[in-house]
């Protein structure tokens, strides 16, 4: 049973503040990976299937917080702002980095990618595709909206310290 008595002896044992939130990041990134491996490992690449759940959710908060508008804008445009918000709004790489046609290719060099770690643990942990990248998911979920079908591919890139992200349109 616990008890909220705390034992004076061995106060100065207790974790500061900056160290209970290593501890909250790493628990959470550990019982993530475990979640996602474990997807992996019963659905393969059907676990891309999720994926939209994810990107769908995060477009709606950009869209209600942030001021992300999909309608009218052509699918390069559209990943340009995914990416800016990403960016400037999340702080989740330093910079992205937007090449390719509006409708058949666009790809994305994500550099100093915060995820990278955590994609190169699923990694190790047998998951083959990280589907869970939050900056492909978001992307993709604005390419649906704007009724494109586009296969995503993600890859480390050593030198920018992040991932190339594709995606191209399917027939």
């Amino acid at each position: 049973m616990f008890s909220s008595k705390i034992n004076l002896k061995n106060w100065y044992l207790m974790a500061s503040e900056e160290q209970k939130k290593q501890n909250q990041l790493r628990l959470t990134s550990m019982a993530l990976t475990s979640l996602a491996q474990a997807v992996w490992e019963t659905l393969g690449e059907s676990a891309f299937s999720y994926s939209g759940l994810m990107g769908d959710e995060l477009l709606r908060v950009m869209e209600k917080e942030m001021g992300l508008e999909i309608a009218g804008h052509t699918p390069k445009e559209v990943i340009m702002e995914v990416s800016r918000i990403f960016v400037d709004e999340f702080g989740y790489a330093s910079d992205i980095e937007v090449e390719g046609d509006d409708d058949t290719l666009i790809t994305l060099k994500v550099r100093q990618c915060i995820n990278r770690k955590f994609s190169d643990r699923l990694d190790a942990a047998g998951v083959e595709k990280p589907f869970i990248c939050p900056i492909m998911n978001a992307c993709q979920a604005g390419l649906r909206r704007l009724g494109y079908k586009m296969r995503e591919e993600v890859h480390k890139w050593h030198e920018g310290g992040g991932s190339i992200i594709t995606f191209e349109r399917v027939a």
